[in-house]
């Protein structure tokens, strides 16, 4: 479980990172992420599996940011253990304040946890400079996901890769 980070919220509180359940995490990845589109299509099929965690960054009762997380080896790292993140989301209000780094601080000490030595997703085109700021590499040709029509990269990193 990560530790209460010190990034200062709006009101001066601590925003505080917190494992939590998909009913959690669900209204703000659907809003970020799957806006428009009914809520079931901001769920995914890794959501339920054994081994998944879900955080949430909150700022006093406020969910602020959200990251899905579950083991998931991939052929871009053979013979390694990775996790993948997937969903991860940040109130529009909260983007570019440190948010997201206090949850991929959170994911990286879970990956770490598990014995993981890579972390990856498939992170949105808007999100790359995000990613490459904090030690991730863009791996291979982006792609249009089928729901948002959005372009994406593989992000891939060795978690003594990253620094967020």
């Amino acid at each position: 479980m990560p530790a209460e980070e010190t990034l200062e919220g709006r009101t001066g509180a601590a925003v505080v990172v917190r494992e939590v359940t998909l009913d959690t995490v669900l209204p703000l990845r659907h809003q970020v992420l799957r806006a428009g589109q009914p809520i079931d299509v901001a769920r995914s099929k890794q959501d339920g599996l054994p081994g998944t965690v879900h955080y949430a960054a909150y700022e006093d009762d406020t969910v602020v940011g959200v990251v899905t997380q579950f083991p998931d080896d991939t052929d871009l790292a053979p013979g390694v253990h990775a996790e993948r993140f997937r969903g991860m989301a940040v109130d529009s209000a909260w983007q570019g304040r440190g948010v997201g780094r206090v949850l991929m601080r959170a994911a990286v000490e879970l990956a770490r946890s598990r014995g993981a030595e890579v972390l990856w997703a498939n992170g949105r085109d808007t999100a790359l400079d995000f990613y490459t700021r904090i030690g991730f590499r863009v791996i291979g040709d982006g792609f249009v996901d089928g729901v948002m029509h959005l372009g994406h990269h593989v992000v891939l990193a060795r978690l003594d890769e990253l620094h967020p």
